[in-house]
């Protein structure tokens, strides 16, 4: 994970920043407080677990300052994520679970908190210490099958940090008494659990045509594995799927981060980088703690200050955005356009003016990582046009694409990354972001439409946009971003979509 100059800092580490976002250390803490997921089917109840993933809500009182944030899942998402989940059956090394029969009696509540003094740690129908897990609950979360396991022999699941004595032996007697505190755990929260069930079987039958490969591509887009251990799956990112906050200070005006940070909005509406469906997700932050990370990231004294524009100039900014520029191939502009990029109605609450002037006079330099181009325009206008946005203020209801009807997809290649978003994977034209351009992308698998058009005619269209090829000014060019080797190898792509060869006349 990278570093930068920001300092340590606690509640950053405990909730696990630096795992997914670039330019602060990794956290040290989050892999050793969330769960492991490899064994999640034979653990969780499946109805609780669905409800859990839509709205998550506080289990462990023993690991600080870590949660799990909610993802603003759908109800098809959710459903999806939890099938796959619960394909997920990878016991520890030497555990095996076995079907019991489980019954308690009117002594068990007395052998739970007298006998094993459970309650030391555990609350349980309001006795207790509300140090760890409520048992109250367990019923509701937990398989009876793995939580008489856990009880056997907790080692072989929590950390070795972990306070959690063995109590019992491998044998008959110990069976009968974890038996007997599993059935009481069960029955205490039976009720609660019928009626997840019931309202699951509902979701079930709506989200028929979910599948678990849905499920497993959700897990995968939210980097889950940065927090979660998850045998048999690899991450899509390399180091990480959120942005470097290392200079978040020169980009973002301190009142809208706090706004954020209270209550986070969608900004990318299919994943940082563009495709893979990441989200920031809700960690629930009290007043608090909103203020000591937007301290610890630092605020910024900038200079750069843009002038107002008039109604009239303003009118022909918008009618080159419109009729011209790129932009809203893109970018979502007071209802329209694209759903690549943050949106462009609230950059005048959201950036600095400096930072404005400068995504759109060296992208490049300001955003590395982003797949925004340098856009050609005249000098004269490219002031008109910074202003323009300083001056957006409009809060648009900007929604996070769905992971079901988008699918998500890892970054594997430079036409992944900067062509699918519209022309999507297998060139044939339907990319997450095509339905929101009124111009359709073209279909580049279509061998009779290119296999009429030369090479260097690709070339050209890619290198300066579809503007000077009388197509969609909404395709920017992208001789600015890519060098001359790399948009030949996209020429080169786009031959294997369309198996075709350029027309004869032009081979010579």
């Amino acid at each position: 994970m990278g570093q930068s100059g920001l300092s340590k800092n606690d509640l950053v580490n405990a909730l696990g920043c630096g795992n997914c976002h670039s330019g602060i250390q990794g956290s040290t803490v989050i892999n050793k407080n969330a769960p492991d997921l490899s064994y999640s089917g034979l653990k969780y109840n499946e109805a609780y677990l669905y409800d859990y993933l839509k709205s998550p809500q506080t289990v462990r009182q023993h690991i600080g300052n870590s949660r799990m944030p909610n993802f603003q899942f759908s109800d098809d998402e959710a459903y999806a994520l939890t099938i796959f989940l619960m394909s997920k059956v990878s016991l520890p090394k030497e555990r095996v679970l076995k079907k019991r029969r489980y019954k308690s009696n009117e002594n068990t509540f007395a052998l739970i908190n007298t006998e094993y003094q459970c309650t030391a740690c555990h609350s349980l129908n309001g006795s207790g210490n509300n140090k760890s897990i409520d048992l109250s609950l367990a019923g509701r979360r937990l398989k009876p099958e793995w939580l008489f396991d856990i009880i056997l022999k907790p080692s072989a699941y929590v950390p070795r940090a972990s306070p959690m004595p063995t109590f019992f032996n491998e044998d008959k007697e110990a069976y009968e008494k974890i038996s007997e505190i599993v059935g009481y755990l069960k029955d205490l929260d039976g009720p609660s659990l019928d009626k997840l069930n019931s309202h699951y079987k509902k979701v079930s039958k709506e989200n028929s045509t979910i599948t678990l490969e849905m499920g497993q591509n959700i897990f995968l887009s939210q980097n889950c594995m940065a927090c979660h251990n998850m045998e048999t799956e690899e991450s899509w990112f390399f180091s990480h799927n959120a942005p470097d906050l290392s200079a978040q200070k020169m980009k973002t005006k301190p009142d809208w981060l706090k706004k954020y940070l209270y209550q986070p909005s969608p900004i990318r509406p299919n994943g940082y980088f563009p495709g893979t469906g990441s989200r920031m997700p809700n960690f629930n932050l009290s007043e608090n703690e909103v203020e000591e990370i937007s301290q610890w990231l630092g605020s910024a004294s900038l200079k750069t200050k843009l002038k107002p524009i008039s109604a009239f100039q303003t009118r022909k900014v918008e009618r080159l955005l419109n009729d011209f520029l790129p932009c809203l191939g893109c970018h979502e502009l007071n209802g329209k356009g694209g759903q690549i990029g943050p949106s462009l109605s609230n950059t005048g609450n959201r950036l600095f003016d400096g930072y404005i002037k400068m995504a759109i006079q060296a992208p490049h330099m300001v955003m590395p990582e982003s797949i925004m181009p340098k856009t050609a325009m005249d000098p004269k206008l490219m002031p008109l046009i910074q202003s323009y946005f300083s001056n957006r203020t409009n809060e648009e209801q900007v929604e996070y694409l769905n992971l079901i009807k988008h699918k998500p997809y890892p970054i594997s290649n430079q036409y992944s990354s900067t062509c699918a978003p519209c022309h999507g994977l297998n060139g044939q034209g339907k990319g997450f972001n095509a339905e929101y351009l009124h111009v359709a992308p073209g279909n580049l698998a279509d061998g009779n439409v290119i296999g009429q058009r030369a090479d260097h005619t690709l070339f050209e269209t890619i290198y300066g946009g579809g503007r000077i090829m009388n197509k969609s000014h909404f395709m920017p060019g992208w001789g600015e971003k890519l060098s001359r080797e790399e948009i030949v190898n996209h020429v080169s792509q786009i031959r294997k979509f369309c198996e075709c060869s350029p027309p004869e006349w032009s081979k010579n």
